[in-house]
């Protein structure tokens, strides 16, 4: 059964499920029509074809859309511009025309369409509600002792303890991932700041523990009323059963195999490209309970 929590923040979230995307590709005259604007505006020079330079752009649109970081950010993100711009250009062109590039752009967009269905996305806006509901309610209690089991270390301060405890929560707690670099500099460090500096030196009991949490995330809570935080978040866990369960059956994985095979043009079969490889994988994913290709880096 969903909590109250839960459910409130469900009223307030934007679900992703693709179903926007398949609608205007397959709309033969709004998805032309979308393409002819991209183009112009990318086709910076006007002579009907889309340099290297001028498809950029759109490879960072898309990169944005999966949710890599900026270009230049890490070697893997890095990677990942590099294949999309291959994608484009067969990895040997130097230019696209129109037809190309909306051909390309149709693979790509319905491909995003078909691993947000599989696995759709809650855009959440976190603005410190949720977390105040979590803090007053009647579970913080038991969530806070079995948070501090788990933490707890000898002579550890207040100063060790509450960053680590806050890791522990979620956003189904209202608190947007401590580990996130914006989260980090904007909500938990400030937040920490504001705490008296010599409570923070004190040795963390349970006792001492459970009241100062609840001050920090009290805190958190009024910053997260004056910055917002927008949340992507998936309701799946992928935990590896999937992958278990399909290897210990062989029947079941060579039939799942032929499958895949079966998907990949006839004309390709003999030089696979990467394009295929990804189907392959993604078509994969879905069967063993796997996050779509690149969701994970851990995984990947």
């Amino acid at each position: 059964m969903q909590s109250a929590q839960q459910k409130a923040r469900r009223k307030n979230a934007q679900v992703l499920d693709g179903s926007d995307i398949r609608e205007l590709v397959e709309n033969e005259g709004a998805f032309a029509k979308f393409v002819e604007n991209k183009f112009r505006h990318l086709d910076a020079d006007g002579d009907g074809r889309l340099s290297l330079r001028e498809l950029q752009p759109a490879v960072a649109d898309i990169g944005a859309a999966i949710g890599l970081p900026a270009k230049g950010s890490s070697a893997q993100a890095d990677h990942i511009y590099s294949e999309v711009l291959n994608e484009f250009t067969h990895g040997k062109q130097d230019s696209v025309s129109k037809p190309e590039f909306q051909h390309v752009l149709s693979d790509i967009l319905l491909g995003m369409a078909a691993g947000l269905k599989r696995d759709p996305i809650m855009i959440l806006r976190m603005e410190g509600e949720d977390l105040n509901e979590f803090v007053e309610s009647t579970a913080y209690e038991a969530e806070a002792v079995a948070i501090f089991s788990q933490i707890e270390s000898g002579n550890a301060s207040l100063r060790q303890c509450l960053p680590a405890a806050l890791r522990q929560l979620t956003v189904d707690h209202g608190m947007p991932p401590a580990s996130d670099s914006l989260v980090m500099e904007k909500v938990v460090e400030p937040a920490l700041q504001e705490l008296p500096a010599d409570q923070l030196d004190r040795t963390a009991s349970q006792e001492i523990f459970f009241q100062e949490f609840k001050k920090y995330l009290g805190v958190i809570a009024r910053r997260l009323q004056e910055c917002p935080v927008i949340v992507a978040h998936t309701e799946n866990t992928f935990d590896g059963a999937g992958i278990r369960k399909i290897l210990s059956n062989k029947f079941e994985f060579d039939k799942l195999l032929d499958s895949v095979w079966g998907d990949v043009p006839k004309e390709h079969k003999d030089r696979t490209s990467k394009k295929y490889l990804r189907v392959a994988l993604d078509k994969l994913a879905a069967s063993v309970n796997l996050p779509p290709y690149g969701a994970v880096d851990q995984v990947i």
